[in-house]
């Protein structure tokens, strides 16, 4: 037997009875996105971070209309928070609020990322300082940062922080990119101009450089690049076993990347494990254009060890081509020649690695305040025929002599 079907009334009290529960539902949904609206409002568009007090909001936004005379839009008003939570020692806020500012944003992209970068080295986060760097930089040439341009300032600024990092991580062919460019932009000034020409012989495994790369590594214990630097100075300190087991630890962690490799690489070889050295470069990649001068390196002494001297040479000419003052390099290739009966190229490149030594002590020398150094160490940076870094250290020593005169003229 069918159901009976309900009557008429019975069919209005349960069509009363759904719309009233509609009508509820709609109600509920009105009120929480009124609040979500407040809320919004009240936070300035969702974009000031939480913690952020109201009275921080109102000082900052008086700062803004006190030196603008004009009221802030919410990217300005984060990037006065930002500045001024970093001035009152709120760094991990600041950091919150320079983060929120589009980097491609015209008035405020740039310098929010400098002071991001900034404020990350200050909490100790290398890479987040480094991101933050490569942001600016890759943004630079459209808002205005190009050569000259509102932003050159701070892409100048933000080169030479990325200088630092990668100098503190020893990645030196990374390095050479950015202070070509810096030189683009005129003469530097003395540390960054040996750095440029003459990478490899200033003292990169010191105490001080440790001392900041543990502060870093504290921060971030994991992170490789770190860890593979820290690597490198205990392998110079004398530090192998240590060494060993902390890269190997990085390489299982990042099994792919070259510049971990490489100081895994490098570890065997200083501790003459040549089966466990050749083990390791059998996993790497093939060779490729670009990668780590301290791979090439390897690949260059594990060809040696195999006698493959023509490898083992094709391998340092590519490293003396990049870094041309690498006493290592000069000698690696001139072992190489003289294997392949190149009797007077091996002498040239052992003369030239002995020269290379020389000038490693003049180096150490040649600051601001020592023009004599500085054009010492220009002659033998020409006579290595080295003709651009002769000029540029010629044209520091006579800066260094034109502050000197001014010093004793205004001297009463």
């Amino acid at each position: 037997m069918e159901p009976e079907s309900p009557s008429y009334a019975e069919q209005q009290r349960v069509s009363r009875y759904g719309t009233g529960s509609r009508l509820l539902l709609l109600a509920a949904v009105l009120i929480l996105l009124s609040v979500w609206g407040w809320w919004l409002g009240a936070a300035g568009g969702s974009m000031i971070p939480i913690g952020v007090t109201a009275e921080e909001q109102q000082r900052a936004r008086q700062d803004f209309r006190r030196v603008q005379r004009r009221d802030p839009d919410d990217v300005e008003i984060l990037l006065v928070l930002a500045e001024n939570l970093a001035r009152r020692g709120r760094v991990d806020l600041a950091v919150s609020c320079a983060e929120r500012i589009p980097v491609g944003d015209e008035r405020c992209g740039l310098r929010s990322r400098l002071l991001l970068a900034q404020y990350c080295l200050r909490l100790n986060r290398a890479a987040g300082a480094e991101r933050a760097v490569r942001e600016l930089l890759s943004v630079a040439g459209s808002v205005g940062g190009g050569s000259g341009g509102s932003g050159a300032t701070e892409v100048q600024s933000a080169r030479e922080l990325l200088v630092f990092l990668l100098s503190l991580q020893f990645r030196f062919e990374e390095r050479e990119v950015e202070l070509r460019e810096l030189r683009k932009g005129g003469l530097l000034e003395p540390l960054l101009t040996k750095q440029l020409y003459f990478p490899s012989l200033l003292a990169w495994k010191t105490p001080q450089q440790n001392e900041r790369l543990q502060q870093f590594l504290r921060e971030s214990p994991e992170d490789s690049r770190l860890v593979t630097a820290h690597v490198r100075y205990l392998l110079g300190a004398g530090s192998g076993i240590e060494a060993r087991r902390l890269i190997d630890a990085a390489v299982a962690l990042s099994p792919g990347d070259a510049g971990v490799l490489a100081a895994a690489l490098e570890c065997r070889f200083e501790a003459q494990d040549v089966a466990g050295f050749r083990a390791l470069l059998a996993a790497c990649s093939e060779s490729v254009a670009g990668e780590p001068w301290l791979m090439t390196q390897m690949r260059g002494e594990a060809a040696a060890l195999s006698g493959d001297w023509s490898e083992s040479a094709r391998c340092f000419e590519i490293l003396v081509a990049a870094d041309a003052t690498n006493p290592l390099y000069c000698q690696g290739l001139a072992r190489a020649y003289g294997q392949q009966g190149r009797g007077a190229e091996r002498l040239r490149l052992q003369q030239r690695a002995l020269q290379l030594a020389e000038l490693r002590l003049t180096l150490g020398e040649a600051e601001l305040k020592n023009p004599g150094a500085l054009r010492a160490a220009g002659a033998a940076a020409r006579e290595l025929g080295l003709p651009a870094a002769a000029d540029d250290l010629e044209q520091l020593a006579q800066r260094g002599e034109q502050a000197m005169r001014n010093d004793q003229e205004r001297r009463p």
